[in-house]
């Protein structure tokens, strides 16, 4: 059976030690702009790009990998007779899964398996250490992305954010949502849905905001995995991190940083709750 190998983008932001343990786990980059300099996704803290914008009141741009990136990582693993499974951050955040299926034509098409994990962070790296386990199984390719289909529908992504600027500027929220959101100081909790960014709710502080999340996580009895992911607010990540684990002793709950592209996106101070329903 040939081997199986899988390639994420940046924005899942793997931890080193997972990078080490696989020679089949691969990293297409992203990209972050700031005037004329450009920095590869992992190169660049978050909260040095925070201070730049402050410093030159001038919002970030974002780059996703050119197709040839992809093609680049793709064909010697093809031409080895390997086949690749490709997990993508949410193509409502990023056309970074069309890079990566053209990448996939460029390169053959037939042995890689494209997904659009319609979440980023946490989730893409949960949904790459499952990819990871099943192939040291000797789990087919195809076997493997049939089931993160499945686990692509049973993962939920919402958060909420300090300002909406961030997003309006990228074009991924209406101008009069942020003067709405600005004027009467109103926090959203946002999700990710079939490939949107779609308003949960709004409420009037980050502290309801905080409650507004955790109560939607309550409505869910069979979850299998969760995590908190956050930007530039280590302290706030770390409080929903003990709330979280409350509600779900028995679950470990894990807490990582959001990668400078997704800053770019959804700015400081994001706070963001990531969790699988169980497919049993």
């Amino acid at each position: 059976m040939p081997q199986v190998h899988v390639v994420v983008d940046s924005t899942a932001n793997i931890p080193q030690s997972m990078m080490e343990k696989y020679d089949n786990l691969h990293i297409v980059s992203l990209k972050v702009l700031f005037q004329e300099q450009e920095w590869l996704d992992q190169d660049l803290p978050a909260h040095e790009l925070f201070e730049m914008v402050k410093e030159k009141k001038i919002f970030p741009r974002t780059s996703q990998p050119a197709p040839g990136a992809f093609a680049q990582v793709f064909t010697p693993l093809v031409n080895a007779g390997c086949d690749v499974i490709v997990i993508t951050i949410d193509s409502a955040l990023s056309g970074t899964v069309h890079s990566a299926r053209i990448g996939a034509q460029l390169a053959g098409d037939k042995q890689i398996y494209v997904i659009d994990s319609e979440t980023t962070a946490l989730g893409m790296t949960r949904m790459a250490q499952i990819a990871l386990d099943m192939a040291e199984q000797g789990v087919s390719a195809q076997q493997i992305y049939e089931h993160l289909l499945k686990v692509v529908k049973v993962t939920h992504t919402i958060f909420t954010v300090n300002t909406l600027e961030y997003l309006h500027k990228g074009g991924r929220i209406g101008g009069a949502a942020t003067l709405f959101g600005t004027i009467l100081n109103i926090k959203p909790i946002l999700y990710l849905v079939d490939g949107k960014v779609t308003v949960l709710d709004k409420v009037r502080s980050r502290h309801k905001a905080v409650d507004r999340m955790l109560m939607e996580l309550k409505k869910y009895t069979n979850i299998e995995a969760v995590g908190v992911v956050h930007i530039a607010a280590d302290d706030e990540a770390l409080l929903l991190r003990d709330k979280v684990q409350q509600l779900l002793p028995n679950i470990p709950v894990s807490i990582n940083q959001g990668a400078s592209v997704l800053g770019a996106h959804l700015g400081p101070g994001v706070l963001c709750i990531i969790f699988e329903e169980s497919l049993a």
